[in-house]
């Protein structure tokens, strides 16, 4: 940008004129977070990416799936109905608008209506938090995080922290894991996160082509990746919307009466 006012040879007499112009070129490098590294510490820039994530409030989204590992290949379509702290409602089709399934979590229970088998499950969060759903190489832990951009991230000790081209790099340990994080200083959201386990990389993920609904900045493309497992998952939001009314009503979910109900609980 100094290079572009050094060629900028305006002789202006209006004062009022050159105080527009330099604003016009300030505005055109985006809202900036934060300065620079010697003023904000690494804790303060992921302290930022949390309160970002905790002004959501309600969110919905329409958003195709794709979904690769050794055990299925495929593509989905998804709607998500999601009220903080208290419930997540994912409903699933495949190909041809065949509905897969509907998923719910509530703040202790849990309902997962397989539309392909009529198979009804119910129990609690507990009962559930280690299962997988519709092909998803994801368990409940990771799948409400991914559809929802976030990150759950441990304490960290800092091992290396820059900042390049209006990005924070932050590389940190967490006993045997490792961290490798970029942070968007005009989004305030993680780009890209990679976890490491020893010398082998558990996991990546990547966000991108951020939008803006109601103030605040959301990935409409999310990506994550378990090379070590062959698994990847990738999801594109069509629509969203961060902070709008939901109707209660779709919440709801419609069971065939002849569905097969299966209580499950933990041993």
């Amino acid at each position: 940008m100094k290079g572009l006012l050094t060629k900028l040879k305006i002789h202006v007499k209006n004062y009022n004129f050159l105080f527009v112009l330099l604003f016009f070129i300030s505005a055109c490098t985006g809202p900036k977070l934060v300065l620079d590294t010697n003023k904000v510490s690494f804790n303060e820039v992921l302290d930022q990416v949390q309160r970002q994530n905790n002004k959501i409030e309600t969110f919905t989204g329409q958003c195709r799936i794709s979904v690769d590992s050794e055990e299925f290949s495929g593509h989905f379509f998804a709607d998500i109905y999601y009220v903080k702290n208290d419930s997540l409602l994912l409903s699933v089709t495949g190909p041809f608008g065949i509905k897969a399934g509907t998923l719910f979590l509530g703040k202790e229970r849990f309902i997962f209506y397989n539309q392909m088998t009529n198979k009804f499950y119910n129990g609690t969060i507990q009962d559930f938090e280690d299962k997988k759903f519709f092909q998803f190489p994801l368990q409940l832990r990771d799948l409400v995080n991914i559809f929802l951009g976030r990150d759950d991230l441990p304490s960290m000790k800092i091992k290396n922290y820059t900042i390049d081209d209006g990005t924070f790099y932050i590389q940190a340990q967490n006993g045997n894991d490792g961290y490798q994080i970029w942070v968007d200083n005009n989004t305030g959201h993680i780009q890209k996160i990679t976890g490491t386990t020893g010398e082998r990389v558990s996991f990546t993920r990547e966000y991108g082509f951020f939008i803006k609904s109601n103030g605040l900045y959301f990935p409409k493309q999310i990506q994550m990746i378990k090379p070590e497992e062959k698994q990847g998952v990738s999801i594109f939001y069509e629509n969203l919307s961060i902070n709008d009314e939901i109707d209660r009503g779709k919440f709801i979910i419609q069971i065939s009466d002849r569905a097969e109900q299966i209580n499950y609980f933990r041993e």
